[in-house]
């Protein structure tokens, strides 16, 4: 009991000492890790696809070689590698999270964190999503240029369907698990914030 009350005593000092428990430091530690690592390596696998694209582009001798074809390899590419700017962009803001700040700050930068990371959810998903089809769209419509129905419909009908699984079950799903281990660590924060009186 005399360790706690000695704790407590630290955290309730002017803030030039700060040191939190074990337990909850580990945990928002290694998810903080966790998140950094997912970001950095989805930036550098859309990094590459957008090179990969821009390399077929270059190489490929298409048999319909148009303005079109080529605007909406592009724009896939670009897409790419804006994602991959907003994948990096996020890895720092986490990266900036202060562990050793006193848990009042450490709550905020984490709250602060979770409304970015929305804000950007909120416009970023839906715009990427729907350029994205746009761009597939225009690609298909010049490669699959004089094929039968058939074709069209093998080729549209996988490739939009993934795209809407995507992004109604796969990405949502991802979304929700990082929701839940952010709250949960501002959960933490905010009751060792209440139970500490910070």
């Amino acid at each position: 009991m005399q360790d706690f009350n000695d704790l407590q005593h630290l955290w309730k000092q002017d803030g030039k000492q700060n040191i939190l428990p074990p337990k909850h430091l580990n945990k928002a530690k290694n998810f903080r890790q966790e998140l950094i690592r997912k970001e950095i390596a989805g930036a550098v696998l859309l990094l590459a696809t957008g090179l990969i694209i821009l390399a077929l582009a270059y190489f490929l001798d298409f048999r319909h070689k148009t303005l079109a074809l080529y605007t909406a390899m592009f724009i896939v590419s670009f897409l790419c590698f804006i994602q991959a700017y907003l994948l990096l962009t996020t890895a720092h803001k986490v990266k900036q999270i202060n562990e050793a700040a006193l848990p009042t700050e450490h709550l905020q930068q984490w709250q602060e964190f979770d409304s970015f990371r929305k804000k950007r959810i909120h416009w970023n998903m839906p715009i990427y999503h729907l350029l994205l089809g746009i761009a597939i769209s225009i690609y298909f419509r010049e490669i699959l240029a004089g094929a039968s129905f058939h074709y069209y419909l093998l080729t549209y009908l996988p490739t939009y369907s993934w795209i809407l699984f995507s992004y109604f079950y796969l990405g949502k799903r991802q979304l929700a698990k990082i929701d839940r281990s952010i709250n949960e660590v501002i959960f933490e924060l905010q009751e060792l914030e209440r139970q500490f009186g910070n």
